[in-house]
């Protein structure tokens, strides 16, 4: 499979071929790559690329690193790279790095100049990779393409990646995207209608978690999360309240607004009301999802990749994914959607034009559901809505339609700064306050608002031209 080689690509990988030490692209101070100058398209036109005349495809051998590894995932690699070569003739080489070395790793590769063709890179590392020359960018491939994807990577990680680095440089290998899991059999049982579209808001949700609460059949309406990440869902929920913003353009955070508190109350009540079991204010996340899939909890707000578990230790007919609820305020649909790791082509590539038929390969329909499905990721492609696991029948269908509802809405997170500490601990320890009686729901907020405002100010101060981030929609 020959795939039209984008103009870009060949220039670099004739330039770098005529020119010593140079990268694939040129950069300004700030980072981001300019378009090249007159002499490089020049060099790119007259010839004289990395790979020598007559090479044939079956003498190239490309080499990928995964770096979050696991023996499921080198099989399924190892699997496509395999029907690749019978396609191609490419042949492919696998190589691996733990997670806690990879970013370490591949810069000392990057460094001394040996990075391999292909590479599963995360979003944090984009920055210091482009500034450093190590990718190339896939601008003409993702206009090309863009109409096979889901409109979350078109209109707004390829547009947000534009806008930060110049250029467009990767291609997720695909979404987690928050949902309610439920008890579909207990819905059933009780006869309880579920609203949909616009009436499906966070009170119908609180509705559905008290009618799902039986406690003589030993039945709890939701998997509750009160230890560390307690406060990320809630976060949402307040958001709701505030345009999908935490800080208004001063750098005060909006979180203690009184219409903020009222919503923080209404999502604790339904464990001061016994709705939840009441150790659930120790649960993380292993609790959340043994409790949901071992028959205690009736519902759980959590990223796709649960469903994996759901698949494992259910029966189909027993559960069920249901969209976030939309905002009483506008309705719009706020929710977070991160892609674990992206596909991107090192630089430092003599084959740029084969790396990209291999990431096209990869992100194909049918390899792409088969990767999906190993971590409970959402597939790219909107062509993915064919496969039964992923169509409008299958428990995957919620997580796609929210991905192409115009509504959808990916609110910030908690700031550009460092929150570690504030994650380790403040959040929840604050939160747990309030669920043990111990502090006022103004309290709560009004701590958590006054650090996040301290630190967002600091941030301002100390980065001129910072602006507050705000909510991206694919509108």
């Amino acid at each position: 499979m020959k795939k039209r080689i984008l103009a870009v690509l060949l220039a670099a990988t004739m330039v770098t071929g005529m020119i010593p030490g140079c990268g694939g692209s040129n950069q300004k101070s700030d980072g981001k790559t300019t378009e090249k100058s007159a002499d490089s398209e020049k060099a790119g036109e007259t010839g004289g690329g990395k790979e020598a005349a007559g090479t044939q495809k079956s003498d190239i051998t490309l080499r990928f690193i995964d770096v979050n590894p696991s023996p499921q995932r080198q099989a399924y690699y190892e699997g496509v790279f395999e029907k690749f070569k019978g396609e191609t003739g490419i042949t492919v080489a696998y190589e691996s790095v733990p997670w806690d070395d990879a970013a370490n790793k591949l810069t000392v590769l990057g460094t001394s100049g040996q990075l391999p063709d292909v590479m599963t890179t995360h979003p944090l590392w984009l920055g210091q990779f482009t500034e450093s020359n190590w990718v190339l960018p896939i601008d003409e491939y993702a206009e090309e393409h863009k109409d096979e994807f889901v409109d979350i990577i078109s209109k707004s990680n390829w547009v947000n990646e534009k806008a930060n680095y110049g250029h467009i440089y990767t291609i997720p290998d695909g979404f987690m995207v928050k949902g309610i899991f439920y008890r579909k059999d207990w819905v059933e049982e009780i006869g309880y209608e579920i609203p949909t579209g616009d009436d499906w808001t966070y009170e119908a949700y609180f509705d559905l978690i008290k009618a799902l609460t039986d406690k003589e059949k030993k039945r709890y309406g939701n998997s509750f999360r009160g230890a560390r990440g307690a406060f990320d869902p809630l976060l949402v929920y307040l958001q709701t309240f505030t345009g999908g913003y935490v800080y208004d353009e001063e750098g005060n955070c909006l979180l203690n607004k009184p219409e903020c508190v009222d919503a923080f109350e209404k999502w604790c009540a339904v464990y001061k009301d016994g709705y939840v079991p009441e150790d659930s204010i120790n649960w993380g996340f292993v609790e959340m999802v043994d409790n949901f899939t071992g028959g205690l909890t009736g519902t759980i707000s959590n990223d796709s990749e649960v469903a994996v578990a759901c698949e494992t230790n259910m029966k189909p007919e027993q559960w069920g994914v249901l969209p976030m609820p939309v905002s009483t305020v506008d309705h719009k649909l706020l929710n977070t959607s991160s892609s674990p790791y992206s596909y991107t082509i090192s630089a430092q590539s003599e084959h740029p034009d084969e790396a990209l038929m291999l990431m096209d390969y990869l992100v194909k329909p049918e390899n792409n559901i088969e990767y999906c499905k190993l971590g409970g990721l959402i597939p790219i492609k909107k062509e993915a809505s064919k496969d039964p696991t992923y169509g409008e029948d299958g428990p995957y269908a919620a997580f796609l339609n929210q991905l192409n509802d115009p509504d959808f809405t990916v609110p910030p997170m908690y700031g550009p700064f460092n929150y570690t500490d504030l994650h380790q601990d403040t959040f929840h320890a604050e939160m747990q306050k309030y669920l043990l009686g111990k502090q006022s729901a103004e309290d709560v907020l009004n701590n958590i608002s006054n650090e996040l405002t301290k630190r967002m100010k600091e941030y301002l101060a100390a980065n001129e031209g910072s602006a507050i981030e705000s909510p991206r929609t694919l509108q």
